[in-house]
């Protein structure tokens, strides 16, 4: 890779030291500056710090290098050159010093909010619910002391519930100090091939890897990345809901089949005609000259609704020999 890749968030550890190694020797340079800035005017004009032109234009000199100079490697490095050029506007326009700190400081809140809170394409799922709610917390008057303490907490639990194998690889990241060791890390992981590769991932990959090889910004890769995933998961979600559909169309078709064929036994049930006398077990015939025969009152019970079924005789003989026994037991009341 080339030394002009844009540095982007999320940090690794190594590169959140060396910002808060490089910011603190920084504060302390300016800091000397200024102090032996104004011990120099106070023991050679007699106006005062604060009225003296000279040293004053000085003063803004040392915070205008200070905070618009290029910046590899420090927090600058990281925010939109529209910040920079902000600044470069305020110091043209003759700002107060106050209100370009105001400034700085509003910039370097956003800066920890975006170290602490962007998702990276590694992410562990657990490691970006903690930066929602990290992100959330910022929003609410929680002190960052309390955010940072949070965030430490949460990560630490993570690390341990990870395999030897994913903390080796974590570890292997964090250790990145460079946009191009990052941006290295960050190609592996996106585009080594994993045995559950679907054919959709395998392409996916194939085109990342190319984006990659192409030296892509990785802030223009992963929009990229995760619209490619999007789609993905869409059309998944698309597959299964017209394999749900298909199930229960499936499932209702089944379920009317089922009812037509115990409708058909029901019917071949009923056309068995059994002989309602008791005792006996004759099929009643379904044609000829006693087909008809049967229990008049249970004929109109049944058109009435009142019994379910038909009563049957399957012979004049059997009619009249249970007629009577027949009407003992139904039509008795």
């Amino acid at each position: 890779m080339t030394a002009d890749i844009q540095p982007t968030y999320p940090l690794t550890k190594a590169q959140a030291d060396e910002i808060a190694s490089l910011h603190e020797a920084d504060t302390s340079e300016l800091e000397r500056k200024l102090r032996q800035l104004t011990e120099t005017c106070q023991s050679g004009c007699a106006t005062g710090f604060s009225k003296c032109t000279t040293h004053q234009n000085e003063l803004r000199k040392l915070y205008q290098n200070a905070y618009t100079a290029a910046s590899p490697g420090r927090w600058t490095a990281f925010r939109p050159a529209e910040y920079t050029n902000d600044l470069k506007r305020m110091f043209d326009a003759q700002a107060s010093i106050e209100k370009i700190n105001g400034r700085v400081r509003r910039e370097k809140l956003q800066h920890i909010k975006d170290s602490q809170c962007t998702f990276g394409v590694s992410d562990h799922p657990k490691a970006k619910i903690t930066k929602m709610k990290a992100a959330e917390m910022r929003g609410t008057a929680v002190p960052q002391s309390d955010i940072d303490n949070y965030i430490v907490k949460e990560e630490e639990q993570l690390l341990s519930s990870l395999t030897p194998e994913e903390r080796e690889i974590q570890a292997e990241y964090e250790k990145s100090k460079s946009e191009e060791q990052k941006y290295s890390y960050l190609r592996t992981c996106a585009c080594t091939p994993q045995p559950t590769d679907t054919p959709r991932d395998i392409e996916l990959r194939l085109k990342w890897t190319k984006l990659f090889d192409n030296k892509v910004p990785y802030n223009e890769i992963l929009p990229v990345m995760k619209k490619d995933i999007a789609d993905a998961t869409s059309n998944v979600q698309i597959l299964e809901n017209r394999l749900a559909d298909l199930r229960n169309a499936q499932a209702a078709n089944n379920k009317a089949k089922a009812a037509k064929e115990e409708s058909k036994r029901k019917q071949a049930r009923d056309a068995i005609r059994r002989c309602c006398s008791e005792g006996c077990v004759s099929v009643c015939e379904l044609s000829g000259p006693n087909a008809d025969l049967g229990c008049e009152r249970c004929f109109a019970l049944k058109e009435d609704g009142v019994l379910q079924n038909y009563s049957w005789f399957c012979s004049p003989e059997c009619a009249k020999a249970n007629a009577g026994s027949h009407n003992a037991r139904f039509h008795s009341s």
